[in-house]
């Protein structure tokens, strides 16, 4: 029942004319959703370093690159748009995690806390964030062109700052080449 709310509230929040004003406002919230499925980074990266998996799945990850251009193909993303967002955002996931597992490496912790589950609990969040966003992307074409956009997604988030590269690569799957926008 939860995922069916979640997915409601993530297609409400989609909805045209739901109270966003403009294009800015529409960027700021593609904006959001890439903070937020990010800042989850720390807590997969916990996961995997208390049960000493790796980082890096092959295997899942091509599973969910065909898995995640489909659905984008579906909302009508160009498969060469879809395939470049995805993976700059699997790759944005992966820096961060590498960033916690050095810092856990130098700290030498015996177990992060408590993380939540990497497959009912984490997962079901970054698959919803994954849809809103591809949604997102795909609602605003020509927008992400504009200068204005590139503006709204370049500045790395505080909750981001300590793994600057993981904004940077996550934005370029955005964003893709913006060079006259600096």
């Amino acid at each position: 029942m939860y995922r069916v709310g979640l997915v409601a509230l993530l297609f409400l929040t989609l909805m045209p004319g739901t109270g966003r004003a403009d294009g800015a406002s529409d960027v700021q919230m593609l904006r959001d959703l890439l903070i937020e499925r990010l800042v989850l980074m720390e807590q997969v990266a916990a996961y995997k370093w208390n049960t000493q998996s790796p980082i890096d799945d092959p295997v899942r990850e091509a599973n969910v690159l065909k898995a995640s251009i489909a659905r984008a193909h579906a909302a009508g993303l160009n498969p060469s748009v879809a395939r470049r967002f995805i993976a700059a955002q699997m790759e944005a996931a992966k820096i961060i995690q590498r960033y916690y597992f050095a810092t856990w490496r130098e700290e030498e912790p015996v177990g992060i806390s408590a993380p939540p589950d990497l497959v009912t609990e984490l997962r079901p969040k970054i698959g919803a964030l994954s849809v809103a966003l591809i949604a997102a992307l795909a609602d605003q074409g020509a927008e992400l062109e504009s200068c204005s956009a590139a503006k709204v997604l370049r500045p790395v988030p505080k909750e981001l700052e300590p793994v600057p590269e993981a904004w940077t690569m996550a934005v370029k799957g955005v964003l893709d080449s913006d060079a006259a926008c600096r």
